[in-house]
């Protein structure tokens, strides 16, 4: 996809440049982004999305509205953060009522996790604010443990007053009684170290030789865990000739990537690369997991 305000993040430049810049997680249908981004022509704003009908929906937007300072990435907010942006850049970032993951089993994927919120108040400017809005008072109860627990923010909550600037929803719950609340993380501070995951990515990720491919079959449709932190699942493979095409899902770090790794013969042997059907992010765990199914597909790691 490339169109205006669309931000492929495996292709540009990294980290991103962009003065005065306020960011939203997860912006639905766009209304609210595009709203500030026509209300603050002077301002920058960035929008995450893992919804491809929400890029689509925003970047109509952005089209009619023909909206120079408005951009959208399609991307989980945590990797968003951790691979987009220097710390003490953005001014302001929000959440307008996140995913509150009710069962406390997946309260791990919630966007207030300690281990986001620690990666937020870096990325966030001294003095800069995360505006979160949500109905579900256990979420923000949740959210104010968390803040607490980075350390980094004086925090205020607040309900969200009928004559407070509203969407069509919200003036609809606020109208109907119902208690909407504004937690404020204003950023005095840095944050205390919270664990995180974290990829780190690379300029090139080079083919690696393989001798021969006898064992290719006896590696499909398994698991293979090579260090903690990376785990490779080999699917199908394509033959033509002597060539294979490999389809593979990789978890480095919790950050998944799915691609196809094309075998070609050589006059020495075989050479294993990502293939150019495929857009991935060159990792360091991406170079080792190449190198770990080299092995694998050779008849010379079978005992």
């Amino acid at each position: 996809m490339s169109t205006q305000g669309y931000l492929n993040y495996k292709r540009i430049p990294k980290p991103l440049r962009i003065p005065r810049l306020t960011v939203e997680i997860g912006f639905g249908n766009g209304e609210f982004l595009a709203a500030l981004a026509r209300r603050h022509p002077e301002r920058n704003f960035l929008g995450i999305e893992l919804s491809g009908i929400s890029i689509e929906k925003l970047l109509k937007r952005i089209r009619e509205a023909n909206l120079k300072n408005l951009f959208c990435v399609r991307l989980d907010a945590y990797w968003a953060f951790l691979l987009l942006f220097e710390n003490e850049t953005i001014e302001t970032i929000y959440m307008n009522y996140p995913d509150p993951w009710f069962k406390k089993r997946h309260h791990k994927r919630r966007l207030t996790r300690p281990a986001n919120l620690y990666i937020f108040a870096r990325r966030l400017k001294t003095g800069g604010e995360i505006l979160i809005r949500t109905d579900d008072r256990p979420f923000l109860e949740y959210s104010l443990e968390s803040a607490q627990e980075v350390g980094a923010f004086e925090i205020k909550v607040e309900t969200l007053k009928p004559e407070a600037p509203l969407t069509k929803y919200e003036a609809k719950w606020v109208a109907e009684g119902k208690t909407l609340y504004v937690l404020t993380l204003k950023k005095t501070r840095p944050p205390r170290h919270i664990p995180h995951p974290v990829i780190e990515e690379v300029e090139n990720v080079f083919p690696v030789k393989v001798p021969n491919i006898k064992n290719l079959p006896e590696t499909l449709q398994k698991t293979f865990r090579p260090r903690e932190g990376l785990v490779i699942r080999t699917f199908n493979v394509w033959e033509k000739g002597e060539d294979r095409l490999l389809e593979i899902l990789l978890s480095e770090e919790g950050y998944l990537q799915r691609f196809l790794v094309f075998i070609k013969k050589k006059p020495t042997g075989y050479q294993m690369d990502v293939s150019s059907f495929s857009e991935v992010l060159k990792t360091r765990g991406l170079q080792e997991a190449l190198e770990f199914l080299a092995k694998q597909v050779s008849a010379q790691c079978i005992s």
